[in-house]
């Protein structure tokens, strides 16, 4: 079956014209991307700070000491969207404006855990096309890990769930990355250059920290041309690993055994790794958090 599967494709492949793929992206491209991103964490953490003192987090049960942490986490983004800006000049992206739901220190740190871990998948999955500069590369190896780092301290000290999701983390291709970030973003600059993302409808999960087998319901905003059941499948991804469950014309699935700490979600067309090819919807994050045994909570 698959070899006539393979055949049928290879046949289809030699006889149809196809569009021309996209050119890769540019390093200027991967960097304002980056930047992009920074200038949201960096104004995440200079809004929230001055929002919330000390006394307010030990007022919300965390000790004074995660603030000051937490300042030091402000100061890496500001070095950041330095550094960045230094290395892009005349062509770097200026900051957006940006609406960030926190309403306590503790959903402060609950959204600094979101946006620790997605940046550093975004460098993670950013890397490859950095390749042919190895300075750039060098530098957004040493970026990603204090993104890891700082998302893994939140995680684990002022969340009290696990410091690390398992042997690898997730890389994000752009729009994965950028749909993440989006529901953060109220406008940006008409003059900043444009970025090398497909904008995709958010999703959103009933449960953001299901059980395993469990059914959860999916919605977002679907194309004319994009139905619940019509070969949609909701992609998980974990570490390395991608999961695949179909997605019902009830707008249902089946949450996959196996799934550990922090996970994304997106809606796509196949059972192929989501790109802007196949994806449906943006990502979303999934939790599944797991003490010092491995084993849910």
């Amino acid at each position: 079956m698959f070899k006539k599967a393979a055949l049928v494709a290879l046949v289809a492949a030699s006889t149809v014209l196809s569009a021309p793929a996209p050119p890769p992206p540019t390093d200027t491209d991967i960097l304002n991307l980056a930047l992009t991103l920074e200038h949201l964490e960096n104004a995440f953490y200079t809004q929230g700070l001055a929002k919330f003192s000390e006394q307010d987090f030990e007022n919300d049960g965390l000790p004074a000491w995660v603030h000051g942490r937490f300042v030091q986490i402000s100061q890496h983004e500001a070095k950041h969207v330095e550094f960045l800006n230094a290395a892009l000049g005349d062509k770097a992206v200026k900051p957006c404006e940006y609406n960030f739901p926190y309403d306590s220190p503790k959903s402060f740190a609950a959204i600094s855990m979101v946006l620790e871990t997605v940046g550093a998948s975004a460098y993670l999955g950013g890397a490859k096309f950095l390749a042919n500069n190895a300075d750039y590369l060098t530098a957004a190896g040493s970026i990603l890990s204090v993104e890891a780092r700082q998302a893994s301290w939140v995680t684990s000290s002022v969340m009290k769930l696990q410091p690390w999701n398992g042997p690898f983390d997730i890389p994000l291709t752009a729009s994965g990355a950028y749909s993440l970030a989006a529901p953060f973003i109220k406008s940006c600059p008409s003059t900043n250059a444009p970025l090398p993302v497909k904008s995709f409808p958010a999703l959103k999960i009933t449960n953001s920290s299901p059980a395993h087998g469990s059914e959860v319901s999916v919605k977002y905003g679907k194309s004319k041309d994009a139905t619940h059941g019509d070969s949609a499948y909701v992609a998980w991804l974990d570490g390395l690993d991608v999961f695949y469950t179909k997605l019902g014309k009830d707008g249902k699935t089946k949450v996959p055994e196996g799934l550990m700490g922090t996970v994304y979600a997106a809606v796509v067309k196949s059972e192929e790794p989501p790109s802007d090819d196949n994806m449906l919807s943006g990502f979303v994050v999934v939790q599944f958090p797991f003490d010092s045994r491995a084993q849910l909570q």
